[in-house]
């Protein structure tokens, strides 16, 4: 049995080899209220792995290899016969890579071809635990074999703010019906509410602060009209705001007539037999915004809760959208509206822009007159960009899903939007499909649909989705260090990233900047 340290941005495969002299030692520099992490790659073993560690806040995960069936696309959605390859992938699909992290007590079976594992610390900020370097130990047993690993984590005094208001806004929409159908549920049963509450505490882990709500899980029609069910919608805000999230992201009004992706008008969501702004569409808007208003009004929520009116926004139904986004803030006054979208043609209807990166960087100029105006600017990712531009697909480096957030730091954005944390297809099983078909000849690329899987005892988590982790963490550094010396901010980004298509792919570079960074708020 061989192993080997790995750091926790480089991909592992099943064809991934250790070395005759693997490295058995690694140092992980974290902050306080930080998570130092480590992969562990094991060959060779013919006999169940285990992990002995002494140290009680480690977790260890069993990692599980997913296919890769086709690359991204250089623009965008995936490859097609005919279009010019895609350069700036990690592999030429199909392929496996190590993505689902299995939480694991006690023995790992091994599969043939080499086995992959996870290993997490947890630093907390209580006042006992001070800076400095520590020793772990970690022992792989396999059989009567032993390879003993150290990892040192250099713990910095300086102290990553946990989630909340101040933390950077981050969203990755999910499906609660999924939740239940995806773990044998019956829907609003107390298992399912159980269920929820564990994929809330594990979208809080990674950072998440915001979270995203339904119409269909909230609403219900009762003589051809939409009542808010009170209730459920409370105890929805309750769960994600104990798991330690503060944003409330209302569900979007309208849209789409059957997906078509250039009508010109939009439907109800709760009712696509209604064009949303006819005379008896803006009569449901009405009555969904009162109750909503009422709502917000009633607990409170009125600084936490943004608006959505209809998704993605462009020129061929900007006119209706500017019409159901007057009707919405008619009915809901006050209310910020947010929208996935780079239209300019609604300028005006919209307070918080989430453009995909590519596109923010297009038009800077005019998102910047939009914030002129008031306006907040995000930016967000899906089945597009593609090619060298930052996202968080499984065959671009696993860099890319941290970096993102130093491009948050970069161009001073202050949200991250993906709609993709367990948006699996009906005929999609996570584990043993990435790629997924999109209608008209497009599809889906690996990955875009979830961030997380559904596990047998609940949600397990990927390498994707805790690398973004670690990216949202040194936005919030990054963000300190712009306070104390903002020309030191601007040498760091410099030496990681430029642009969301201009940045580094040396890790040891990264790691040696991040290691800077910490020591310059030390």
């Amino acid at each position: 049995m061989r192993c080997r340290l790995v750091d926790s941005l480089t991909w592992l495969y099943p064809d991934s080899i250790v070395p005759a002299e693997p490295a058995q030692s690694l140092q992980v520099d974290v902050p306080r209220g930080g998570t130092a992490a480590v992969q562990i790659l094991v060959t060779g073993a013919d006999s169940p792995v285990g992990i002995r560690t002494p140290d009680a806040k480690t977790r260890v995960f069993h990692l599980l290899p997913v296919p890769v069936e086709t690359n991204t696309g250089a623009i965008g959605f995936t490859e097609k016969p005919g279009e010019p390859q895609n350069p700036f992938v990690t592999r030429r699909a199909p392929f496996r890579v190590f993505d689902v992290m299995k939480p694991v007590d006690g023995n790992v079976q091994p599969p043939a071809n080499g086995d992959a594992l996870a290993f997490c610390v947890h630093v907390p900020i209580a006042p006992k635990d001070r800076p400095g370097c520590r020793q772990c130990t970690i022992d792989v047993l396999s059989g009567s074999a032993k390879a003993t690993l150290s990892l040192a984590v250099n713990v910095h005094s300086v102290r990553v703010p946990p989630i909340g208001p101040a933390s950077l806004k981050y969203t990755n929409w999910f499906s609660l019906e999924l939740m239940a159908k995806r773990h044998n549920l019956k829907m609003w049963s107390p298992d399912h509410w159980a269920m929820i509450r564990r994929y809330a505490r594990m979208m809080a882990e990674a950072r998440q602060n915001m979270f995203w709500l339904q119409a269909a899980d909230i609403f219900e029609s009762r003589k051809d009209q939409p009542r808010l069910d009170a209730a459920r919608l409370n105890r929805i805000v309750d769960i994600f705001t104990d798991a330690g999230m503060y944003y409330i992201e209302g569900p979007h009004f309208a849209a789409r007539p059957d997906g078509r992706w250039l009508a010109k008008r939009f439907v109800l969501a709760l009712n696509p037999k209604i064009q949303a702004t006819s005379p008896e569409g803006i009569e449901w808007v009405a009555r969904i915004g009162r109750q909503l208003q009422a709502q917000i009004d009633r607990r409170h929520w009125s600084k936490r809760w943004v608006q959505h009116v209809a998704d993605e926004p462009i020129d061929e139904n900007a006119d209706d959208y500017r019409i159901l986004a007057g009707a919405v803030r008619k009915y809901m006054p006050g209310v910020r509206i947010i929208e996935a979208t780079l239209c300019k043609a609604v300028a005006g209807a919209i307070d918080i822009w989430v453009p995909q990166n590519w596109h923010f960087e297009r038009d800077r100029d005019f998102l910047a007159r939009q914030q002129t105006l008031g306006d907040e600017v995000w930016h967000y990712t899906c089945c597009f960009p593609g090619g060298q531009y930052l996202n968080r697909l499984m065959d671009g480096q696993l860099l890319r899903p941290t970096l993102l957030h130093w491009g948050n730091a970069l161009y001073d954005l202050p949200g991250f939007l993906h709609w993709g944390l367990n948006h699996y297809r009906p005929f999609q099983d996570p584990f043993q499909q990435s790629v997924v078909d999109h209608g008209g000849g497009n599809a889906l690329p690996a990955g875009d649909t979830h961030v997380v899987y559904p596990g047998t005892d609940g949600p397990w988590s990927s390498v994707r989705l805790q690398a973004q982790r670690e990216g949202l963490e040194d936005y919030e550094l990054l963000r300190m260090l712009k306070t104390r010396n903002p020309r030191k901010h601007k040498a760091v980004l410099a030496k990681v990233i430029r642009s969301f298509c201009d940045y580094t792919t040396d890790l040891a570079l990264f790691r040696q900047t991040r290691r800077e960074l910490l020591q310059t708020l030390d």
